[in-house]
């Protein structure tokens, strides 16, 4: 993390390995355990089509570690982190839309989160003092979770309606991260990674109450509230990093690197299936007891920067610092409060503390802030159009690490 996330050619615990690239278990030559933790600070602000402006203030703390031990010439590694972890918790007026254009549930919950915990098998080889192989397999756990009013955004019949939706669904995946680690020179590594596709089945429960989209069409007769068994398939992107890490001098280290993360092949919409409904008025409406609907996402790729620097003060404390640029990879044009994953400069700190066997390191990240503007929405009925969104996020971590 202080470092700008540049770690691909410069990781050296299991932890960080395991997350950037497991060739580089090979740097690490006896037993080791890193646990982790981590706190982010996230400060948002969204401007409705009328005028209205809302503030959203939520923290949440995450935990993470890894061991690794060698066995003859490989180094074994298993670690839980959690890869994405995105919560957004608003309170605001629904803008008035729908079926009719009018319909509005007035002030809501408008709340959405969704995390992904990897439990990760890595090995690296060391098949040369200069060269290293190095691959882990991921059991992904995904969780999801939706409490809004909902618009149908492809659904033939109900497409535009609107109602007030709760929906959580949690699954499981796997993916792989493939890796090498080479050092031409004694003071320079050079390191690459793949990480594949994964694409998730979750399964849950929607329930909701359309009360209000009904009564303004005409229909408030109709039963308005509904639970249906959900379905949600995430797909998360396959991603390339190249890296470097120079020892430019005994007490300073280099870092750099570049990612291209794959969105454009995986939140290109989100498909939605909704099966068992027990509302037999809305099913006699639909046809079905089932119905599917896909809500259009449309990111694209990203690419990332990162540098950092490392410079040890004397044997036992270490500063670093680092930056990051991450090209935005949501669309205006389908951009919400609850997708606003909008931040593009990071500027990272750090200081470790190393004694003995115990190392204990300490990172800043801030995010800075960034604003994106919605002229004409591509959702259905409209609703975010001619609305802004700001988001800035600060995450503080520490790792402590173990040799033994």
């Amino acid at each position: 993390m202080s470092l700008g996330g540049s770690g691909t050619a410069a990781a050296r615990d299991p932890l960080d390995a395991l997350f950037a690239n497991p060739a580089t278990l090979s740097e690490i030559r006896g037993p080791m355990l890193a646990v982790a933790t981590g706190t982010g600070f996230a400060h948002a602000t969204f401007r409705s089509r009328d005028g209205d402006d809302t503030v959203m203030n939520e923290d949440g703390i995450l935990g993470s570690f890894a061991v690794s031990v060698p066995v003859g010439p490989v180094r074994l590694a298993l670690g839980v982190n959690p890869d994405i972890a995105l919560r957004d918790r608003w309170r605001y007026r629904d803008a008035p839309g729908g079926a009719d254009g009018a319909t509005s549930y007035g002030v809501q919950p408008q709340e959405s989160e969704i995390v992904v915990l990897r439990t990760a098998l890595g090995v690296s080889w060391e098949v040369t003092p200069q060269f290293s192989l190095g691959a882990s397999v991921g059991l992904l756990y995904n969780r999801n979770q939706l409490q809004a009013p909902y618009v149908f955004q492809s659904q033939a019949v109900l497409r535009t309606a609107k109602t007030l939706l709760n929906l959580e669904t949690d699954g499981w995946g796997v993916n792989g991260q493939f890796g090498a680690l080479w050092k031409p020179l004694p003071t320079l590594q050079l390191g690459v990674t793949y990480t594949t596709r994964a694409s998730l089945s979750t399964e849950g429960r929607a329930t909701g109450n359309a009360d209000v989209q009904l009564a303004n069409l005409g229909l408030g007769t109709a039963r308005s509230d509904f639970t249906y068994d959900a379905e949600v398939t995430n797909v998360f992107p396959q991603q390339i990093s190249a890296g470097l890490a120079w020892q430019a001098t005994p007490k300073l280290l280099l870092t750099a690197q570049f990612d291209w993360i794959n969105w454009a092949d995986a939140f290109e919409s989100l498909p939605v299936r909704l099966t068992n409904g027990n509302n037999r008025d809305l099913n006699g409406l639909v046809g079905s007891t089932s119905l599917s609907d896909n809500v259009p996402l449309d990111w694209r790729d990203q690419y990332v920067g990162r540098a950092g620097a490392e410079y040890a003060l004397n044997e036992h404390w270490t500063v670093r610092a680092g930056y990051a640029y991450a090209r935005n990879p949501v669309p205006a044009a389908t951009l919400t409060p609850l997708t606003a994953a909008i931040n593009e400069h990071i500027v990272t700190a750090g200081l470790g503390f190393r004694t003995g066997r115990l190392a204990l390191d300490f990172a800043y990240q801030w995010q800075i802030p960034n604003s994106l503007t919605t002229g004409t929405s591509a959702l259905a009925s409209g609703e975010y159009s001619d609305t802004e969104t700001s988001v800035g996020v600060q995450w503080i971590g520490l790792t402590a690490t173990f040799g033994f």
